[in-house]
């Protein structure tokens, strides 16, 4: 089993170092030989390249891993596959959707694994949160309220915030592309959308060039509102989802690591606590399942198909911030 890893930043270490237990040699590609150089004091590596292109042509890799920003995903990932490589992508699956469609229906007719990584799926309390919705003990659902952010120049306290492609437009930074799991969540926990009106800009006085705050309100298939507040301004973080239903309340929160519920009937509040290890445990959860999917050569939960759902939304909701309107899907 062969591995290249496309992108050596943070999540490709990450990445990496899950991966690497479950490849015979494990090859990685970055255009800064410092990165280069980092990932193989830490770890496993049998090649290194500074240009992907030449990885791919020279090898036959059974998975590629796109850990690059979003404005580069595609790029790679047509060259892999059309040398028949299984793909890993970060998420976003990229800047929008234009592209993908081909990808996809590439990936299809090669009989590839395909994966987009919106890997808060792989929380065992997000499981478990699907679980208790899935019972209809609180009724129906009437509206959610999501709340994801935090301070950008924190995020990586060892780099300038302003070098950081999260602060880049261009390359597909901002708090809508990024925090992107939510709407993913979303989709999750309570179906499709059918409208969306959004304000994407920036507000702040961050040296950026994307947006730093996203508001978006969605109308889901079955009538559900649903409201997300997106921001990379937060000075202290906040990842939580209020679910309010017919005979209850539910809190989902990632940053507390705990489920809370309320019911009507009892006039009470329960609450599960869970760990920051459950949460950081997502990581080898996601590998591990992938790696089951490409042995098995068995669908992804969430491949091109499904990540081009959550794409939809959100270049929908860049759309709607634009031209100040409601969108249908």
């Amino acid at each position: 089993m062969k591995l290249l890893v496309v992108g050596t930043g943070s999540i490709g270490k990450r990445h990496l170092g899950n991966f690497q237990k479950y490849f015979d040699i494990c090859d990685i590609a970055d255009n800064r030989q410092d990165r280069i150089d980092e990932c193989k004091e830490k770890f496993k590596v049998d090649n290194s390249y500074t240009n992907y292109e030449e990885a791919i042509e020279k090898n036959d890799y059974d998975l590629v891993l796109i850990t690059l920003p979003p404005h580069l995903h595609l790029d790679v990932a047509k060259k892999a596959v059309g040398k028949n490589v299984n793909l890993f992508i970060e998420k976003p699956l990229g800047m929008n959707n234009q592209g993908w469609k081909e990808i996809a229906e590439e990936c299809n007719k090669r009989s590839l694994i395909n994966y987009v990584a919106y890997c808060h799926r792989h929380i065992n309390y997000t499981k478990k949160f699907k679980e208790i919705l899935k019972t209809n003990k609180f009724g129906k659902v009437l509206n959610v309220s999501m709340k994801w952010g935090s301070y950008l120049p924190d995020w990586h306290p060892w780099e300038d915030y302003k070098s950081f492609y999260m602060a880049k437009k261009e390359q597909g930074g901002g708090a809508l592309l990024d925090e992107s799991h939510g709407i993913d969540l979303i989709r999750y926990f309570f179906g499709e959308v059918k409208e969306v009106f959004a304000i994407v800009d920036k507000t702040s006085k961050l040296e950026i060039s994307s947006d730093d705050h996203a508001l978006l309100t969605l109308r889901m298939n079955d009538e559900n509102l649903v409201q997300i507040n997106f921001d990379l301004v937060a000075r202290v973080p906040s990842c939580k989802m209020e679910v309010t239903a017919e005979k209850g309340t539910l809190i989902w929160d990632r940053v507390a690591h705990k489920i809370q519920t309320y019911d009507t009937e009892k006039k009470k509040w329960d609450e599960e606590v869970f760990t920051k290890e459950d949460f950081l445990d997502m990581y080898t959860n996601q590998t591990k399942y992938f790696v089951d999917c490409l042995k098995q050569k068995s669908k992804t939960m969430i491949d091109i198909n499904d990540a081009m759902k959550t794409q939809e939304i959100i270049d929908k909701s860049f759309l709607s911030s634009k031209e100040k309107k409601i969108i249908i899907l």
